[in-house]
């Protein structure tokens, strides 16, 4: 074992970075100065692999998609299908199925290339409570992780094609508009003007609803618009107080949402002015999609989550409240119990 400090001017500062230095040999990075700076300078500790308690591949690979921000995507795709009763006879078994797959994989791959350029941008180095923590546990090189990630894309297009012969021209424009989103996402392009925040809405909202619903019956409605718009707005607030959480650890670039560039009061208040209009948006989207009214008396049961999050969290008056800590784990149950009410409720209409 050695201790190794490098600075970006270094001819391997890259290669100990994505890993690529050597086969035998993992660079576990133990402090970072300056990151994305021409002073950046990261020490790390070189060690054997073999020293390495490295678990199973497929521990590593389930870690890596990570699995706890599942319900961000196949909530609005499951929802969409629910959301077609009337076009049933329409539906296509294998497209869709595949489509349910291919997104699946594309999730995976996104969170994948996300994990790499945190670790390289020096934000996963930084905050030890980001990401999947893969690359800095020295379990798999960043640069390997990058092909996992090349390879999970490249199915993610292979199991979605055959959804594109249900309707080709409004798919592929649908596919256009998701991938300029990814773009945005995964560059962080506009961000201090809220353009990633509607790229997290498209993405896990109306481009995933309607994507869904033209590749399993060839025809989207305003329904699923609607209904996208409503579960885009919740991912978006799941980014926000995950990322609030990480406010002071984190540098306004390395930030998906606006609040980067906020200050703290400013940020929490649109923070609580989001949550708040969840509770409002929520009922009046079930209103609009003819939701059972048996359906609509529990809403407030599976909304407790949501409003407990907001309850502790317009306590907090500071950054170092101990009512911040939990916070993203309460803002991601929100989203899980409010999906679980759509399923629910979208499945009594089916009754």
């Amino acid at each position: 074992m050695q201790y190794l400090t490098l600075t970006r001017e270094d001819p391997e500062f890259e290669s100990y970075l994505l890993g690529s230095f050597s086969k035998t040999e993992r660079a576990l990075p133990v402090e970072t100065y300056a990151p994305q700076t021409a002073r950046e300078r990261v020490t790390f500790r070189v060690v054997p692999v073999d020293q390495v308690a490295i678990p199973p591949w497929w521990k590593i690979y389930f870690l890596s998609c990570r699995p706890e921000l599942l319900v961000l995507t196949l909530g609005p795709a499951i929802l969409a299908w629910l959301n077609h009763r009337a076009s049933i006879e329409q539906w296509s078994p294998w497209p869709s199925w595949l489509a349910l797959v291919g997104i699946v994989f594309l999730h995976t791959a996104m969170f994948l290339f996300n994990d790499v350029r945190d670790h390289l941008t020096g934000a996963d180095r930084l905050n030890r409570r980001r990401g999947s923590r893969v690359i800095q546990n020295g379990w798999v090189p960043a640069y390997i992780m990058r092909r996992w990630a090349r390879v999970n894309l490249a199915f993610a297009i292979l199991f979605g094609a055959p959804a594109l012969f249900n309707a080709p021209e409004k798919l592929a424009l649908v596919c256009g508009l998701a991938a300029a989103a990814l773009w945005i996402f995964q560059k962080n392009l506009g961000t201090r003007y809220g353009l990633c925040d509607l790229a997290v809405i498209g993405l896990f909202g109306p481009l995933l609803t309607t994507g869904t619903a033209l590749a399993s019956f060839g025809r989207w409605t305003w329904f699923d618009v609607v209904l996208g718009l409503t579960l885009g707005l919740t991912t978006v607030w799941v980014f926000q107080l995950r990322q609030l959480e990480e406010m002071f650890r984190s540098k306004p670039s390395d930030f998906h949402t606006l609040l980067g560039f906020l200050d703290f009061d400013r940020a929490r208040n649109l923070c609580l002015i989001t949550g708040f209009l969840l509770l409002a948006v929520h009922p009046l989207t079930a209103v609009l999609l003819r939701v059972p009214i048996i359906a609509l008396v529990f809403l407030p049961v599976f909304s407790m989550p949501l409003i407990l999050a907001l309850a502790r969290f317009h306590k907090t008056a500071s950054p170092l409240s101990g009512t911040m800590i939990g916070l993203s784990r309460r803002a991601l149950l929100s989203h899980f119990t409010l999906t679980v009410w759509w399923v629910g409720a979208m499945g009594l209409l089916w009754l």
